[in-house]
């Protein structure tokens, strides 16, 4: 069980915490931070707690098989920002800040199942079958 708390806090650090750097890192290299520099800051640190709540309702989505919760976020963050999207630099910052977050919660999840499947103790059957969730069929 040690080692299910290892590999999951793993995948949990990578998501939440590297997401961010990661995330930031390609705002920079893109230029979008520099774009989106007019804006006005805010003095708080929303959006990087809003793009690790985001990566974690994706990545849940995602292990339970559950593929409309991505369209349900991303639904949601249009519909909070909807009238900012006017501006393209705006947009721009707003689609790859979303599409990164989409990427690297299937990565992580990939990988997080992937090792939990085949090294780890298949937490994943074990938590779907403790909550009753059934399977859904990819056919």
């Amino acid at each position: 069980m040690l080692h299910a708390i290892l590999y999951t806090s793993i995948a949990l650090f990578l998501l939440t915490w590297v997401g961010n750097v990661l995330c930031r890192a390609i705002f920079n290299l893109t230029g979008l931070k520099d774009a989106t520099a007019d804006e006005e800051q805010p003095s708080h640190v929303a959006g990087r707690v809003i793009g690790t709540l985001e990566r974690m309702i994706l990545t849940i989505g995602i292990l339970m098989n559950s593929w409309e919760i991505l369209a349900a976020v991303i639904a949601l963050k249009t519909v909070a920002r909807f009238q900012k999207l006017d501006k393209r630099e705006f947009a721009e910052y707003f689609l790859v800040g979303s599409l990164f977050s989409v990427f690297w919660s299937i990565i992580i999840s990939g990988a997080w199942l992937a090792y939990d499947n085949q090294l780890g103790i298949d937490l994943r059957q074990k938590m779907v079958a403790l909550i009753g969730v059934e399977e859904k069929s990819n056919d």
